[in-house]
């Protein structure tokens, strides 16, 4: 065989193998791949209008709701996070506070009744809020902080685990771990390290986090329609093992969808490919293998 041929076939057997490396180390067929086995439902969403900013590449990112408001959060291109109170009858925003400076791409927010917990990308810390002070003074007012001990922190909600009300926060795929947090043992410690009670592995480019009726709902990246993941607490908790416990998937209004939010009768989210709202049409739950976006 000419040297150019064992050439070739080395560089080939190299290439091969390095990509395997990378295959298997990012996990890259999880955003290609849905959930083998889960159901795929239908979903109806209505178009909100545009997310604040969005003309000027401003990145939508964390969202709850706190009362009749959505609480939510946009990227400033990782300069800044700006957190918006909506009122969603008239999608108007009426006040609005900045993260502190470290917290540049604000990526979930959570309401635990009392206070507002928002995670961060870029600082992997999670930040407990007085609310109210902190639209008042348009300036954060940071109650406490802790470490996450993630390195790509994205989305988070509160559980009910086990007679507790828990902080679950989810990793877009550098650790790929969604963990359940006693998060007031970790404010008081400034780490996550020790009040980790529950973590999973999750399927890989996790954006968005929401409990509702029963279930944990996890938004993912997937190339054409993202995913939504409606996910069985109990069958988690026994088998630790999220595509087990993931009974319905359900397409996302279009290709960047960011975190959830449940109002009571409807969930939330938005998308950064488009810089929209959606709201979830109440009751359009199915077993249609398709979305509708009006």
């Amino acid at each position: 065989m000419p040297v150019f041929w064992w050439f070739f076939a080395a560089g080939t057997i190299i290439t091969i193998f390095l990509a395997w490396i990378v295959y298997r180390r990012y996990r890259l067929h999880n955003l290609l791949i849905r959930q083998p086995g889960s159901r795929v439902g239908r979903m109806q969403w209505m178009d909100m209008g545009p997310t604040p900013l969005g003309e000027k590449g401003y990145t939508p990112q964390g969202m709850t709701c706190v009362d009749a408001r959505i609480v939510f959060a946009n990227s400033w291109k990782n300069t800044r996070s700006r957190v918006y109170e909506i009122f969603p009858d008239r999608m108007k925003i009426d006040r609005t506070f900045d993260m502190p400076h470290e917290a540049v791409h604000t990526s979930g927010l959570a309401w635990d009744g009392q206070y507002l917990w928002a995670v961060d990308y870029i600082s992997n810390r999670a930040y407990c809020i007085d609310l109210e002070p902190s639209l008042t003074t348009g300036s954060a007012r940071v109650v406490g902080t802790f470490v996450t001990t993630l390195r790509g922190t994205s989305a988070c909600c509160f559980v009910p685990w086990e007679d507790e009300q828990l902080l679950a926060i989810s990793d877009y795929r550098r650790t790929q771990q969604t963990i359940f947090v006693r998060h007031e043992k970790a404010m008081k410690e400034g780490t996550a390290a020790r009040s980790i009670a529950f973590a999973y592995r999750n399927d890989g480019f996790s954006q968005g986090l929401e409990f509702a009726n029963g279930f944990l709902y996890e938004a993912e990246n997937k190339l054409g329609i993202n995913v939504l993941n409606k996910i069985e607490l109990d069958a988690l908790r026994s088998t630790r093992d999220v595509r087990t416990a993931t009974v319905m998937q359900y397409p996302t209004p279009s290709k960047g969808v960011e975190d959830l939010a449940w109002d009571g009768s409807a969930l939330w989210t938005s998308d950064e490919s488009v810089f929209r709202f959606f709201k979830q049409v109440p009751d359009s739950l199915g077993r249609q293998p398709t979305t509708d976006v009006i």
